[in-house]
């Protein structure tokens, strides 16, 4: 693997990074070459390796908890057997496998494993050993890595082909620039819209880990490597993702029931990360015009940390967009009394002052056109034209008025008199 330094942290937000001990959306370490293990902070950058190395992490609630096995018409019985129970294999070890039926990912067996019932289910951890190799040769993404199956911690080719792996095989996996790095690549060693052929072989698989039988702080460092997933993938442009990446790292840390019996000091450190997470998340909903969910995201941070200049600044940006432009300009104005010296609070607040200002000139241009007044004229005829317009305005309702007592008056007068 290419040896890379740690970019200086940055945040989209640059201007309200301060605010955070550990800043929210910083860009994360390059890998190192120095260790066959693939740690936390050698795999953000890169899409490959998983968060965690050797443990096994938590599945989201919204993941489907059926074996592959089970989907192919295994029992639960069969799906619990042994390793050491071969089953025989249904891909043929000369045969390809297109997995998608375009060519663009797939998978060929290089050693059989241990039957289709050692695969692995959505949710286990598996550690793999990978060594992926460019059109001109090049090693990428060599090492052991352990990552959750179908969690989004890895590129889509690694989730969708290792569902397909027994235990103890080892295959060819080719995989088209979609599944892999894109059209955007990975700085500095694979370029943009890259074919890359992976060697796979399955090391281990341990099933997933409950959150109400995680200790504390195994809650934490598996919900911060989620935030950093989540800030990789926003970086990449894939706010869909980052939003799920952090939705899930919340799902771990704020837990209210998980986290009553803890002490105050390891309380405030979930919650020092989880607002990162509904804070970057809030971000993220801005990107995608999700408005009402951006809010609900800020509003999550605020109860809890009332003075947040960003989920202050990104209800005003919210709001904004939705045309609550006071409730807007309100959000924005607590940021600025509490970082008065931000110029990116100051834009905000300016246009939407002129906003305000275009808005109240429109209306004020609607209600002289319902008075006969060319915008913009204050000529003596018009101020006239607008008096009598408003006097006979006047004598028209107290004519309707007086006509609609008479008319009652005679109306009793006359049922009076024939009675």
């Amino acid at each position: 693997m290419e040896n890379g330094q740690k970019p200086s942290d940055t945040e989209h937000d640059e201007d309200l990074q301060r605010h955070d001990s550990m800043p929210d959306l910083t860009w994360p370490e390059k890998k190192s070459s120095d260790t066959t293990n693939i740690t936390s902070s050698e795999s953000r950058d890169t899409g490959f390796g998983s968060d965690i190395v050797g443990d096994a992490l938590t599945p989201s609630p919204e993941e489907d908890s059926k074996s592959i096995s089970e989907s192919l018409g295994q029992t639960e019985a069969e799906s619990s057997a042994a390793e050491d129970d071969i089953v025989e294999s249904k891909q043929d070890p000369e045969e390809e496998m297109d997995i998608l039926g375009n060519g663009m990912l797939v998978k060929k067996i290089i050693i059989p494993g241990k039957g289709i019932t050692t695969r692995p289910k959505n949710g286990d951890s598996v550690t793999l050993m990978v060594d992926g190799v460019l059109e001109d040769g090049t090693h990428v993404d060599t090492g052991e890595i352990t990552f959750i199956l179908n969690d989004g911690d890895v590129i889509i080719a690694f989730d969708l082909a290792v569902a397909l792996m027994e235990m103890g095989e080892k295959c060819e996996l080719r995989t088209a620039p979609r599944f892999a790095y894109g059209d955007l690549g990975r700085e500095p060693d694979i370029p943009k819209d890259a074919n890359i052929v992976y060697t796979l072989e399955m090391l281990k698989i341990e099933p997933a880990v409950e959150p109400s039988l995680m200790p504390y702080d195994q809650r934490l460092k598996f919900g911060e490597a989620k935030r950093e997933r989540g800030n990789y993938l926003y970086g990449r442009g894939d706010f869909t993702g980052a939003i799920s990446s952090y939705g899930k790292a919340t799902k771990l840390m704020d837990d209210s029931d998980l986290n009553a019996g803890l002490d105050e000091a390891s309380r405030a450190l979930l919650a020092d990360s989880w607002v990162k997470c509904y804070n970057n998340m809030a971000a993220c909903q801005l990107k995608i015009d999700a408005l009402d969910a951006a809010i609900r995201s800020c509003e999550k941070v605020i109860s809890t940390q009332a003075d947040n200049v960003k989920a202050l600044f990104r209800l005003g940006k919210a709001y904004g967009a939705k045309g609550n432009v006071d409730l807007a300009i309100s959000y924005l104005g607590k940021a600025i009394k509490l970082d008065p010296e931000s110029k990116m609070l100051h834009q905000e607040m300016l246009k939407l002052s002129r906003r305000k200002t275009k808005e109240a000139a429109t209306e004020k241009e609607l209600y002289q056109r319902m008075l006969g007044i060319k915008p913009g004229d204050n000529s003596e005829d018009q101020k006239k034209q607008a008096n009598s317009s408003n006097m006979l305005m006047k004598w028209t309702v107290l004519g309707g008025t007086v006509a609609a007592v008479l008319a009652s008056v005679g109306w009793t007068w006359y049922r009076t008199s024939w009675s």
